[in-house]
């Protein structure tokens, strides 16, 4: 992986743009790395034939390549997009994917238009959260396009995402990369006709952002599960799972975390870690904080994609109840055919490579714009009370060779407003079994602002994934009439057409 670093460095400009054609650098995304921890947990598992867990995925490369194979590449168009919207002087392009689908309405003539804004991942990767999206446009005979997030996907304005380059990867470029093509778009139409944006979790806060930012592009947003507000010590989303989990798991846990943490003192009780996990590697001291913080992020966050009509959450506590081994339980969490890696270092040595990636693109937007980082302390959830955010914000300047790198979550909230967002026309919808709803917009924020909020008894983005009707509960149900009647009343038209 040296090697080919070393060689990519040699090859390519790091001020050029990128080359959305050239062959050698696709074959260079397979090559990456370890699972992310930030994004584990969110995958649905309503269609396992389009959407897979990630314990299917032994390396982060498998991730951009199964999602990048998501979008057909006859499906998908090209913006040539700035690189840097605030400096004038900077003339360098990149070409940004997008997909226009025009069943219902093509813009012309007064037609809506409805855009999804993706966000850390590769636009392939959110089919699952705009089925509901699709469905609002139909109602609207709006186009519905979808517009990839710079540094994901083939998104890429560099060839490398080497730190000198990630300089342009801030939510503000982003926002701007959307207006920007949100008024070419229009000149291409005759007439056009009023957009929407919509986006899920960190894109639905980029869609309530853009449309504050921008009021005068779009009418409305739609933003489930949204986190505005930036907070580096994110020690609730931990919290969370014992107020929504079944008590039998609450209790199964605690008990798996206090053996767990007497089997790391002693060298047989490692070896017997490492069996039950299945790990790649030995589970030394140095390793211990790392497996730590691992486990407890997919346990803990089990809770964060509890959606109909699987809900996942039911599934992972009766494994932690099947037996009276709960550690073991634990284990069977993870996979038990492809080996489990739990190495600090290697976790930061894959990270610190910059071939373009999904996991390196969030941790940057992470040390630079919103920490989220899911810390542990004694009181603040029932599992390690020592996974603390010094040694998790860390990782930032060993990744990205930064000294003291960390988040500027007060810009960040001062910018944007945090949770007192002040725009109108935007609809927060969130589930009150995810964690994210406590970093998101859960009420209606006072006035002058006219950001409104429903909430539901689910998880992550549930309004906008399928219907199912035998499985979603009536506050589900409920928020998306909500969402229906929303943009019926800014579009000025019936809820149906």
């Amino acid at each position: 992986l040296g090697r080919l670093v070393d060689k990519t460095h040699k090859a390519h400009k790091l001020t050029s743009p990128r080359d959305i054609g050239n062959e050698e650098l696709q074959m260079k995304v397979l090559l990456l790395v370890s699972v992310c921890l930030v994004l584990s947990s969110l995958v649905s598992l309503s269609d396992a034939s389009t959407i897979r867990p990630f314990s299917a995925y032994t390396q982060w490369s498998d991730f951009d390549e199964f999602y990048l194979s998501k979008t057909r590449e006859d499906t998908v168009r090209y913006y040539e997009q700035k690189l840097d919207h605030f400096n004038s002087s900077n003339t360098q392009t990149w070409k940004q994917r997008y997909t226009v689908n025009e069943t219902f309405g093509d813009g012309n003539n007064g037609s809506p238009m409805f855009i999804f804004l993706a966000g850390e991942a590769p636009m392939g990767f959110f089919e699952f959260q705009e089925v509901q999206a699709h469905y609002w446009a139909s109602l609207h005979n709006a186009s519905y396009i979808v517009l990839e997030h710079r540094f994901y996907g083939k998104s890429l304005p560099f060839d490398l995402l080497t730190t000198e380059n990630l300089y342009y990867h801030r939510s503000q470029q982003a926002l701007a990369d959307a207006a920007q093509f949100l008024q070419w778009y229009n000149s291409t139409r005759e007439s056009p006709g009023p957009w929407v944006v919509i986006g899920c979790s960190y894109s639905g806060a980029l869609s309530a952002w853009f449309r504050a930012q921008y009021p005068e592009l779009v009418v409305a947003s739609v933003a489930p599960s949204g986190p505005v507000l930036a907070q580096a010590n994110y020690s609730s989303y931990l919290g969370l799972f014992s107020e929504v989990a079944p008590q039998a798991c609450v209790q199964a846990t605690i008990q798996a975390v206090a053996q767990i943490q007497n089997l790391l003192s002693t060298s047989s009780g490692q070896n017997e870690l490492e069996k039950k996990f299945n790990s790649c590697n030995r589970l030394t001291e140095q390793n211990h904080f790392y497996f730590l913080w691992t486990i407890s992020q997919t346990l803990g966050g089990s809770d964060q994609m509890d959606n109909p009509p699987s809900w996942p959450l039911n599934d992972t506590c009766t494994t932690m109840t099947s037996s009276s081994d709960v550690v073991g339980n634990w284990g069977k969490l993870f996979s038990q055919t492809t080996c489990n890696p739990f190495s600090e270092q290697e976790f930061i040595d894959a990270a610190r490579a910059p071939i373009p990636n999904s996991n390196r693109a969030w941790w940057w937007q992470k040390c630079t714009e919103y920490g989220f980082f899911k810390t542990s302390y004694p009181g603040t959830s029932i599992f390690f009370p020592d996974l603390v955010l010094e040694h998790i914000q860390g990782y930032c300047a060993k990744i990205f060779d930064l000294p003291n790198m960390k988040p500027n979550t007060t810009f960040t909230n001062a910018y944007y407003g945090g949770q007192q967002l002040n725009a109108t026309n935007v609809l927060f919808t969130n589930g009150l079994i995810d964690p994210w709803h406590l970093l998101s917009i859960t009420e209606d924020v006072p006035s002058p602002s006219q950001v409104k909020a429903v909430t539901y008894e689910a998880g992550h983005c549930a309004t906008l994934t399928a219907t199912d009707s035998s499985q979603d509960p009536s506050s589900l149900t409920l928020a998306r009439s909500a969402v229906v009647e929303f943009l019926a009343e800014v579009l000025g038209t019936d809820s149906v057409h």
